[in-house]
């Protein structure tokens, strides 16, 4: 392992949870009153409160993903990268026909688990009740307001976030010295294993993490693919968008029929990606992505630990940058 893999690797790590915490002291040295809208969401909801909580939460996950790119843009920039396409916000020299297909398929091969899943809860009532969640499924649907609302807690502003940064910015940074197969698999880990909700051990979370990880595996796979993140945000999106259980059946249905047709494609983009990786490697990253995505909530030591990862981070790189400007080879620290 050489240093540019050790600084990868800090420096994600350090990201991920030095940007929440530079929200919390945002949040305090402005003197800002952040209230959770989600603990006012009600079946009775009125269409305007419904869209000040839209609005709220908007802002409130602005802040908390906001945290993470004031960290990532001027990294990048020392990176020299800079640009959409270093975000992988662009269409890689691609259709926009062949990159939304191509987020569809991803969405029908990996998605299915995840939605008979639903179902099962749905039938069964497996999971713990979260209020906000049953106010939504008892409320109206029948206005633009709850779409607003959903738009910006899931289908739209969520997915589209959350795929910005872990496979457009923790992806692709490890991608750059560990190669594609551990960067999906490290990745899919820190995506999965901050949902601190789900990390409770219980046949409703264990069986909820394993077909989310499917989901995410085939999230990283679609982007190294095409280096573009429209698939995967169309993915994300599809997934997200709330159902009735009968429209949750119909779309198992037909993911379940294109999985029958797109298996075939679907191991073969696979198997591309993870050509060459070190089997090794990739349980290594993937291990240490989930290890570090529960050690980082808890609570301000994962933080200073933190801090001193991403300046190792930037030290390793300097220290590599200056070797090359010498004409020397890195040293390595494991052959």
């Amino acid at each position: 392992m050489n240093l540019r893999r050790i600084a990868a690797i800090l420096e994600v790590f350090g990201v991920c949870a030095i940007g929440q915490y530079l929200v919390t002291l945002l949040v305090s040295a402005l003197h800002l009153q952040i209230d959770n809208p989600l603990s006012h969401i009600n079946a009775q909801i009125t269409d305007a409160e419904l869209l000040f909580a839209a609005r709220d939460l908007f802002l409130l996950l602005l802040m908390q993903y906001g945290g993470w790119f004031l960290l990532i843009v001027p990294i990048n920039w020392w990176h020299r990268r800079s640009g959409p396409a270093a975000y992988g916000l662009t269409r890689a020299g691609k259709s926009w026909q062949v990159l939304l297909v191509a987020g569809a398929a991803t969405a029908a091969l990996s998605a299915w688990p995840a939605t008979s899943f639903q179902l099962l809860d749905h039938a069964y009532n497996l999971a713990p009740v979260v209020p906000w969640r049953q106010a939504l499924l008892e409320m109206s649907w029948r206005r633009w307001q709850f779409w607003l609302f959903t738009a910006v807690s899931g289908w739209a502003f969520v997915a589209f976030m959350e795929e910005l940064f872990y496979r457009g910015y923790c992806q692709r940074r490890l991608a750059e010295d560990w190669g594609d197969g551990p960067a999906v698999l490290g990745a899919a880990c820190l995506f999965l294993f901050s949902r601190s909700e789900y990390l409770s051990a219980n046949l409703y979370n264990v069986s909820l993490l394993a077909s989310l990880f499917v989901f995410s595996l085939a999230l990283g796979i679609v982007f190294a693919r095409t280096r573009s993140l429209i698939p995967s945000v169309v993915a994300h999106s599809i997934i997200n968008v709330p159902m009735t259980p009968l429209w949750q059946a119909l779309l198992a249905a037909v993911f379940l029929l294109a999985t029958l047709l797109l298996s075939r494609r679907g191991a073969a983009a696979a198997r591309q990606v993870f050509s060459g990786a070190s089997v090794v490697w990739c349980i290594a990253l993937a291990a240490a992505g989930a290890a570090w995505a529960v050690a980082s909530q808890q609570g301000p030591a994962a933080v200073y630990l933190a801090a001193g990862m991403l300046g190792l981070a930037i030290g390793f790189e300097a220290m590599h940058r200056g070797r090359e400007g010498d004409g020397q080879t890195a040293p390595t620290l494991l052959e």
